[in-house]
């Protein structure tokens, strides 16, 4: 008993004073080398708020990010620029924004056609210095988006919506990471359906000789735990009985012969107690060596050092002074070796106490509403912070709210974790002893994924590949007329209109940078080299953004909510006709129609010089390197030919015959091309699509599909080019009532309110004010958070309409 307490009160101070900051000990290396990394790639992880849960086609899909730095959340002072794709049921990018985050803030959304295909989309936000460690901090999010049309996805395009051939899983998952001979120890397990989800499951243990040992029956969401006390020399295996019915066999995994454990009780709020149990063998190998338990939270990392002077060792670690969110503790071996790993999840009660009020609790149909918000610490003291606030008619989007993704399961939990975390928000509503209980089989079953220690150790860090945007960059290459690079020369950055000038001189290289800018999505800049003795006859190369990174395959499974989506498109129909009736709406929507004719399917571009006689798309062109070989007999009207005294440039010319051909302008990307321009410089794998005008002068119209690229383009002496910019979000329309007297057209507004910035004043206080739609039932005030310290805030708030 004194050595437990002599412990436990080392832990505190050194969570307190943070020792070991000059420890030679193998512990304090390890503090050291954690310490650097944390210090060298402070993480950043992404969140987004929605305004509501699903959607329909035709809707705009609103969000507020939040970008975080460090374990502590604190807003990032990392990247100036956030990057947000919307990914379709193919697994293909439909939009992607690049978003001004100042302060860890940012505001956007996405359009979503009226002719998108029903099925389960994915928003993904990350920013480039996320990039250097996969998708760790990336943000991801299913969102299910119904239709008015008829139309059908295929089952490989809506797969989260399919049954997944094969027969349900299960894991078996010893506390710690490994099973001893002769060590009693938890095992956790999760089953999971065909369906990619949990399912409940039920056995029992039998050893090689047919003996059962326990049995166990999941306890939530395919969940549970058993003990078991491995003998040497005996194999142990599970008869299961899955939810469905289905049934199967497992094998445990194997028991060490010798070996170490590491378990804890979380189920205490005050404490977290530690048991480190060796087998005799073990024991006897290495009693009297020294075992270093590293404890790891919130960005801090503290290690106790005792000697193996008894096969069980016994503390507690008082968690007040541990971060809310998930904590690990890692069991070192005398010679450095991590043994064992345990995650238990800080529940301290210290994110920001929101109040939520209305002026009252009841309305009539559009009356106005007056909410106030105040915000305070754990401590009482009132918090400045950053707020969005959605409010919604829930009848009309009924929420399961356990299923939610909100501030606090994406940043505290799910970010941290490997794996699918079913029903995150179900952790973080109503919380009671059984739920934090619950929260513990999570930590048993998925692993941690912020880093690794045997990489750590050895210095493994991952390569810094991509530098934090602060700012919007355009850069490029500048050369000489006889293609040398243009070293010390002048370049200049003018935009379209003439309103603003930079120059930037370039290096040996010819390499040129204009960083840390600020213009909107698509604006078109021109590019001007010159000599240092001012000769302008260079060639000018312009350097895009790289492709965004690979899509993996790793949609998240979501449960099947026809029955809310149906209620929400039933009020989508009815929003449409009511548009329609005052001339505002889009027409009377149509089955989906199938055209075998070819669609011309023309560009924006087009429509200044005449509709396309012709449309090749990249999908036809095929793959290569250079564009005018495949393009050669395939264009009706259009032959390709070299320009005339270029020697080896590639044209487009009207007619059908190379004496009387008529040399056709070409456009590309909305830029027309000099003269001498080859078609070869561009390479066949990025063109979205060819149209080809035949009347007139005849014009060849190129899209490419992500923008020109460093091999695309060289231009001498100048070069216009077109820039993806900041995008800036729409305002989110509410309308003002002057009386609550209905009119002849209703208000059916499902998002009733949407504000992505509500900022506390130093009392900690802020308001809003919006009038209610025409639904009648419970509208639900939905306000998430953060303060400059990284605390987090969530509260859910609701009031009716009559």
């Amino acid at each position: 008993m004194k050595q437990k307490l002599i412990i436990t009160c080392l832990i505190w101070l050194l969570f307190s004073f943070g020792a070991y900051s000059q420890d030679t000990t193998f512990a304090g290396k390890a503090v050291a080398a954690l310490k650097s990394f944390l210090s060298n790639y402070p993480a950043e992880k992404a969140y987004l708020h929605f305004d509501k849960p699903y959607y329909a086609a035709g809707d705009t899909l609103y969000f507020k990010a939040y970008v975080t730095m460090g374990q502590r959340h604190e807003p990032s002072q990392i990247s100036g620029i956030l990057h947000v794709d919307l990914i379709n049921t193919q697994n293909k990018i439909d939009q992607s924004l690049l978003l001004d985050v100042t302060g860890g803030i940012g505001k956007g959304d996405f359009a979503l056609p009226d002719s998108l295909p029903k099925g389960i989309y994915r928003v993904r936000a990350y920013t480039d210095w996320m990039r250097n460690n996969g998708e760790t901090g990336f943000f991801y999010k299913a969102i299910a988006v119904g239709s008015l049309l008829d139309n059908k996805v295929s089952e490989s395009a809506d797969r989260n919506q399919q049954q997944i051939s094969g027969k349900p899983e299960i894991q078996f998952l010893p506390e710690g990471g490994r099973l001893v001979s002769g060590i009693k120890s938890k095992i956790a397990f999760k089953a999971i359906g065909s369906n990619g989800l949990g399912i409940a499951a039920k056995g029992k243990i039998t050893d090689d000789t047919g003996k059962t040992i326990t049995s166990f029956t999941s306890a939530h969401l395919g969940m549970g735990w058993f003990y078991l006390q491995p003998e040497e020399g005996k194999c142990y295996s599970a008869s299961l009985t899955f939810g469905d019915g289905t049934q199967n066999t497992i094998n445990l995994p194997d028991a060490e012969k010798f070996g170490v454990t590491l378990t804890a009780n979380n189920d205490s709020i005050q404490k977290t107690s530690v048991v480190i149990t060796a087998n005799n063998g073990a024991y006897v190998q290495n009693k009297g060596k020294d075992y270093s338990l590293l404890i790891y939270s919130g960005g801090v990392a503290t290690t106790v050092t005792t000697p193996l002077d008894s096969p069980v060792i016994k503390f507690d670690i008082a968690k007040h002074r541990l971060h809310t969110g998930v904590a690990t503790l890692t069991l070192f071996s005398p010679g450095g070796e991590p043994l064992s790993e345990r995650l238990f999840f800080v529940q301290n009660y210290d994110e920001i106490r929101l109040a939520v009020n209305s002026d009252k609790a009841t309305y009539v149909a559009r009356e106005k509403v007056i909410v106030k918000i105040n915000a305070k610490s754990r401590a009482d003291s009132l918090i400045a912070g950053n707020f969005s606030v959605s409010v919604t008619d829930e009848s009309k989007v009924p929420v399961d709210e356990n299923a939610e993704n909100s501030i606090l399961s994406n940043l505290l939990l799910t970010s941290d974790l490997k794996g699918n975390i079913e029903q995150p928000n179900y952790y973080f509503t109503n919380i009671t002893d059984e739920k934090l209980k619950e929260l513990d089989l999570v930590m048993l079953t998925h692993g941690y994924r912020q880093f690794e220690w045997k990489q750590l150790l050895n210095n493994g860090y991952p390569p810094v590949t991509w530098q934090p945007e602060t700012g919007l960059e355009i850069s490029g290459i500048a050369k000489t007329k006889d293609g040398k690079p243009l070293a010390k020369g002048l370049v200049s950055l003018m935009s379209s209109n003439g309103h603003s000038f930079l120059s930037e001189q370039t290096d040996n290289n010819g390499n040129f940078r204009f960083k840390n800018l600020a213009f909107g999505d698509t604006t078109n800049f021109i590019l001007q080299a010159a000599t240092a003795k001012g000769n302008n006859s260079t060639q000018l190369t312009y350097t895009t953004k790289p492709a965004p990174p690979v899509l993996t395959d790793n949609r998240q499974m979501v449960q099947d909510n026809n029955e809310p989506m149906s209620l929400y498109l039933k009020n989508t129909e009815k929003q449409q006709e009511q548009l329609n009736m005052q001339g505002l709406g889009k027409g009377t929507m149509l089955n989906e129609v199938k055209i075998k004719a070819r669609k011309s399917d023309p560009s924006v571009t087009s429509i200044r010089y005449g509709f396309p006689d012709y449309v090749l798309h990249g999908k036809e062109i095929g793959p290569g390197s250079q564009l005018a070989f495949k393009l050669m007999g395939r264009i009706p009207g259009v032959l390709i030919m070299i320009v005339p005294g270029s020697g080896s440039h590639y044209t487009a010319v009207l007619g059908k015959n190379i004496s009387v051909g008529v040399p056709m302008k070409i456009i590309v990307d909305e830029r027309e091309m000099r003269a001498d321009f080859d078609l070869n410089s561009l390479s066949a794998s990025r063109i979205d699509k060819i149209e080809s005008i035949t009347g007139g002068v005849g014009v060849l119209l190129i899209t490419t599909k992500y923008g020109l690229q460093p091999e695309d383009i060289i231009s001498t002496g100048f070069l216009a080019i077109k820039a993806n910019g900041l995008y800036k979000a729409r305002e989110f329309y509410s309308p003002k009532y002057e009386s609550t007297i209905s009119s002849k057209f209703a208000d059916l507004r499902i998002t009733i309110f949407w504000k992505p910035e509500v900022i506390t004043d130093k009392y900690g206080n802020a308001s809003f004010e919006y009038f209610n739609a025409d639904g009648k039932g419970d509208y639900r005030v939905v306000v998430e958070g953060i303060d400059d310290k990284g605390n987090l805030g969530r509260q859910v708030y609701r009031y009716k309409v009559q």
